[in-house]
């Protein structure tokens, strides 16, 4: 049911005296609770009855507790919207002890919890009540005998009662709700908004990038309101860090900041169709694993679904939001010279003509016009050669390929090459600031040039360049391979402080890739443990 008329049916409940329960269901997360706020305190100038109490089952841990809150939270219609008022409470418990005429209320059984308890059903006439969160409801109360309270308020008491639920979550006991609701439930409503009506009843105020954000929120069909809110906090935050770069990084902040929230906090209420985190955050292409779960089938749906919000290949900038959404804050001392890095590629693609105009041809038309579109690429690619980075390169030869002008990638991957000499960080593809290049036969050349004109590295090289990164050098991994058992574990017994976790999950990162130095890492790690049990217990931050 649409939200207007769910708005249009709790306008016309309020605004009648006659005592029934109006049932309202949904998802988690869409606004049920915020949507009912909103209505009752618009509509509540056309409320027949005076008196509101609201309370929620979370927390509450039996009916005789409830009857008490319910009391305790009962206000005037008039103040629904304000501020709860402790000294209203203080009041409504000392009119309640006055007018039960009870001398001395220590004396009464059970005290004042007995008391109100007792009494407090007697003053809950004609109230409009809302219970929330049934389905959270606590082992201490039994939906059997909640439900006969709610019709006990109803035929007894003339109570007008709302319950809100997400009907298709409650445990086993929920069950008891689906089969008393037939005979006490009067009216129920599916409150089912659009994604573009939650993300704007979230959101009225005007932010940098709203539509944008929004338009990404709605692309991805994003009801929950708590996660829509984490979503526009975590892209304010990102994009504070962003400010002066070009627009296109702060878009890729924003896309990717939604997707990755979305991965991060949705993947357990719909695990078929929304991806797990770590399937999207890995590095480059996204690939199945079946250890992880991640089968044939799972992968090609979820990239499926990727490909449909426009999230390629996850870059150095994506992995840093990723753990900017996992750590709750972004890493800036990382995240900037990226996007220098990033800001630096667009400079030089705005600055060639050359370039720019043969990305305008291949995006102008459908027209069958590969030589000419293989002649623009050619010289554009000539034009930036010797001043873009391999990541900006291998996007014209992505389209050379396509177009099948292989021969002519492959010349221009020496021709920029050539270019470069002088400069072999270039050539770096594994470098923590390298983004991804997307063509086999120029990463190859690329690693293969890199070990050529640059010095190898030693050991301690890596160990600093690799701590605290994700990325690595195959070539990287093949020196430390070179270590004997004895010298790793060597070196692992001369390591202390920080140093200690940081190199040694260098070694294991990089053993990922080579499979001798993962057995002389193994071989080191067990050595040490053997020593004592204390190590041993201290190998388990490496060992899970």
């Amino acid at each position: 049911m649409s939200v207007e008329l769910v708005k249009e049916q709790t306008r016309r409940f309020l605004s009648t005296e006659t005592p029934e329960v109006l049932a309202i269901k949904g998802d988690w997360g869409i606004g049920k609770t915020y949507s009912w706020e909103q209505y009752i305190e618009e509509f509540k100038g056309e409320c027949a009855l005076k008196s509101y109490s609201y309370v929620s089952l979370f927390g509450i841990n039996s009916i005789s507790e409830l009857k008490q809150t319910t009391f305790l939270n009962t206000i005037d219609t008039k103040r629904i919207g304000q501020a709860p008022n402790i000294k209203g409470y203080s009041k409504k418990v000392a009119d309640l002890v006055k007018d039960t005429k009870i001398p001395y209320v220590s004396r009464y059984v059970g005290g004042i919890g007995s008391l109100i308890n007792s009494v407090s059903q007697l003053a809950m006439n004609k109230t409009i009540i809302c219970f929330d969160d049934l389905e959270r409801h606590s082992n201490g109360i039994n939906i059997k005998d909640f439900m006969g309270l709610v019709s006990f308020f109803k035929e007894q008491k003339g109570c007008k009662v709302v319950l809100l639920l997400n009907e298709q979550a409650g445990d086993q006991t929920f069950e008891d709700y689906r089969k008393y609701k037939e005979k006490i439930v009067d009216r129920q409503l599916h409150f089912e908004p659009t994604a573009e009506q939650c993300f704007d009843t979230m959101f009225v105020e005007d932010f940098e990038f709203k539509d944008y954000v929004r338009d990404c929120c709605v692309g991805l069909d994003i009801k929950n309101k708590r996660v829509i809110r984490k979503i526009v906090e975590h892209t304010k935050e990102f994009l504070e860090l962003v400010d002066g770069f070009d627009e296109s990084i702060k878009r890729q902040v924003i896309h990717s900041t939604i997707v990755l929230s979305w991965c991060y906090y949705c993947h357990g209420a719909d695990e078929k169709h929304i991806p797990e985190f770590g399937f999207v955050k890995q590095s480059g292409t996204r690939k199945k694993n079946e250890q992880a779960g991640w089968t044939k089938e799972i992968t090609v749906r979820w990239n499926m679904t990727l490909s449909r919000y426009g999230y390629g290949y996850t870059d150095e900038i994506d992995l840093a939001v990723a753990r900017g959404i996992e750590q709750g804050f972004l890493d800036k001392e990382k995240l900037i010279p990226l996007c220098i890095h990033k800001q630096k590629e667009f400079e030089i693609q705005n600055a060639s003509v050359k370039w720019d105009e043969a990305w305008r041809l291949f995006h102008g038309s459908f027209n069958n016009n590969e030589k000419d579109i293989a002649l623009a690429f050619e010289e554009g690619m000539r034009d930036i050669a010797s001043s873009t980075s391999a990541s900006q390169y291998s996007s014209g030869l992505k389209v050379l390929r396509t177009i099948e002008k292989d021969d002519k990638a492959d010349e221009l991957i020496e021709f920029f090459i050539d270019s470069r000499r002088g400069s072999p960080e270039a050539f770096d593809v594994d470098s923590g600031f390298s983004f991804e290049v997307k063509d086999e036969r120029f990463v190859e050349r690329l690693r293969e040039s890199y070990l050529e004109l640059k010095p190898e590295p030693t050991v301690k090289d890596i160990l600093d360049l690799r701590r605290g990164s994700n990325s690595y050098n195959s070539s990287e991994a093949e020196i430390l391979a070179r270590l004997k058992t004895e010298d790793i574990y060597s070196l692992f017994m001369s390591f202390e402080g920080e140093e200690l976790t940081d190199y040694i999950r260098v070694f294991m990162l990089l053993a990922g890739s080579n499979q001798d130095l993962a057995t002389k890492v193994n071989d080191a790690l067990d050595k040490i443990a053997s020593i004592s049990e204390l190590n041993k217990y201290r190998m388990g931050k490496f060992r899970n």
